[in-house]
């Protein structure tokens, strides 16, 4: 039952998805909070927001900038309900959301000022690698935008890496590592007072 749990909360999919991607939107609203607390948007800015679940960060981008907000997806059920959650900026041109895997985006270079990733990356394979590939959808001197509910010291983490197989947690030390070696200029972390939520920032020159 709990691998099912897990299975669903990394790829959701069915009826059951329906639900586990309900129940996404509303135990990480503390993390959306935190982040969006964290970052600044440009009133233009054209945003990706990668393994966008429900959509529902998609629809308060949306708010913060004139520009297209999209998202992407590697589950059916995710691009789904991301699309009928923000259906007009759909219909009117601003928002698409597209079926595919965060290491090979059919994305062009360049292509956005500021890409984020919400309670993801756990799953990511050969991260290095693939935030080369956010790296390389990134305009000059735009942004990637992290946030995840714990950094690295959270008491539940090695419980839950016991459990899911392929899952990874990373500090703040770990993450800025990486996202270095992966071509980004500078990186800036914040931990919420009294908290364990974890929001990095990663600049590109």
């Amino acid at each position: 039952m709990v691998a099912e749990k897990i299975d669903q909360c990394m790829k959701p999919h069915g009826e059951e998805g329906k639900q586990t991607i309900e129940n996404m939107n509303e135990n990480h609203k503390e993390i959306s909070k935190f982040a969006f607390e964290c970052i600044n948007i440009n009133d233009n800015a054209k945003i990706i927001d990668i393994g966008c679940g429900g959509g529902v960060n998609i629809e308060k981008f949306l708010k913060l900038t004139s520009g297209n907000v999209d998202g992407l997806d590697y589950s059916e059920v995710s691009v789904s309900e991301s699309i009928k959650r923000n259906s007009e900026a759909v219909e009117n041109g601003r928002c698409n959301v597209i079926q595919a895997d965060v290491s090979d985006m059919p994305i062009k270079n360049e292509s956005y000022d500021l890409v984020s990733a919400f309670e993801t990356i756990y799953f990511w394979p050969n991260i290095t690698e693939t935030f080369k590939e956010v790296f390389r959808i990134i305009k000059p001197h735009g942004q990637f935008l992290i946030a995840q509910g714990t950094d690295g010291n959270h008491p539940d983490d090695e419980k839950w890496l016991a459990t899911v197989e392929g899952m990874s947690v990373y500090t703040a030390p770990e993450l800025e590592k990486y996202l270095l070696n992966a071509g980004f200029e500078s990186v800036e972390s914040h931990v919420k007072e009294n908290d364990y939520i974890l929001v990095v920032i990663a600049q590109k020159h």
